[in-house]
């Protein structure tokens, strides 16, 4: 609870947090709310290194289970299906010796080499804002002697059987960067029957390029322009559409989008197994843009907003580390449930931030003795969270 509280709290440390306990005020409220002690933060880390990692990941996932179970992000669902982002993260740098899983890179220029741990997210991602941990795995060396390190890409195939075993019948669409379009992700997603919507960089995939260059001067038909105007901004969308190409075994559907406003032209393409039409092919473009949601709602957030994700938890221990994260993944949930609904949003008004308001609450906790009755009593109201 206290690991989960330090998230939730957005205490950025194990000390930051420890230093609450020479507020007795905030001690006293803090066991008043959840009826459990308020323990040292040494204690904590103590569990942490001790814990089997997968209980916590487990927890998260039964968690994430009951939110899809009562339709939270039901509206937010792509061509009937969950939009899942996938993507790595740097975690934090350790020093030498920290342990035999640590990844490594030797400077060309200094000759100097940096250990470091990272991490690849599967997010459901939403148009409201919802990033949302499905699950987690590490990219790290298997210990030992070893010819190349471990990646993203292949730490991305064990993830994917984690999902496939925790979301069985879970309706999916796979969000990815321009790393991902290879035979080994369009064979996963097509035995696991997941959709896929991913960044396509130009010279990745050279037959698929050279099919694309001459189909699309024979489809013109498969254009449609957009003008946007949000008071005196003028946007421009430009869209066209190659169909059914043939990748290897793998039938492939390609989409561009470019787009023109304030002087500025950028351009988003993507490959998919969802066929474009004149309708469907801004859907699959705003759903490949939502795929930047896992790094500025999930992987930002956590990173520069009062998670710590970077921070050193834990200087030595690899479990307590990978249990800290888990802890990070659920507080953010619990934390996006109320910075997302319906009782909090109409609060941000004028300059009034989101790091304000969790200021000003840690302020009551730490200079208030707050009434329980009062608190029980409104525990045993009805209260709906609505998102938009």
């Amino acid at each position: 609870m206290a690991a989960i509280m330090m998230f939730v709290l957005k205490k950025g440390s194990r000390n930051s947090l420890n230093n609450e306990r020479e507020s007795e005020e905030f001690v006293t409220n803090y066991e008043g709310i959840f009826g459990v002690r308020f323990p040292s933060m040494d204690t904590v880390d103590e569990v942490m290194r001790k814990m089997n990692g997968n209980c916590l990941e487990k927890l998260k996932i039964r968690l994430v289970k009951t939110l899809i179970k009562k339709k939270v992000f039901q509206k937010s669902r792509v061509f009937g299906r969950y939009l899942i982002a996938v993507d790595g993260s740097y975690v934090m740098t350790v020093k030498e010796g920290h342990c035999e899983h640590c990844l490594k890179r030797t400077s060309q220029k200094s000759g100097k080499t940096t250990y470091f741990h990272n991490v690849v997210e599967a997010k459901l991602v939403t148009e409201n804002g919802f990033s949302i941990s499905l699950g987690t795995e590490w990219v790290e060396n298997p210990g030992g002697k070893y010819d190349k390190q471990d990646c993203e890409l292949k730490a991305f195939v064990r993830l994917a059987e984690k999902l496939k075993k925790d979301f069985p019948c879970l309706p999916i669409c796979i969000s990815g960067d321009g790393l991902y379009p290879n035979q080994t992700f369009f064979r996963i997603c097509k035995e696991n029957g997941w959709e896929f919507i991913v960044s396509f960089r130009d010279g990745n995939l050279p037959s698929v390029w050279e099919e694309v260059t001459e189909l699309k001067e024979l489809a013109e038909e498969n254009v449609r322009q957009i003008t946007i105007f949000e008071g005196e901004k003028k946007t421009v969308r430009r869209y066209s559409w190659v169909d059914d190409i043939d990748y290897k075994g793998f039938m492939l559907n390609w989409s561009e989008c470019v787009e023109k406003s304030a002087g500025k032209t950028t351009r988003f393409v993507f490959v998919s197994s969802l066929r474009a039409d004149y309708f469907r092919v801004t859907e699959i473009t705003e759903a490949g843009r939502m795929r930047w949601k896992i790094e500025n709602e999930g992987f930002d957030i956590q990173k520069n907003h009062g998670y710590g994700l970077g921070h050193k938890y834990s200087r030595v221990s690899v479990t307590a580390t990978k249990n800290y994260y888990q802890c990070m993944q659920i507080a953010h949930i619990i934390n996006q449930l109320f910075e997302l609904s319906s009782l909090f949003v109409p609060l941000l008004k004028g300059r009034m931030t989101v790091k304000y308001l969790w200021e000003y609450m840690l302020g009551e906790l730490r200079h208030i003795r707050l009434n329980l009755r009062i608190l029980t009593a409104l525990l045993k109201r009805r209260i709906q969270l609505r998102y938009e």
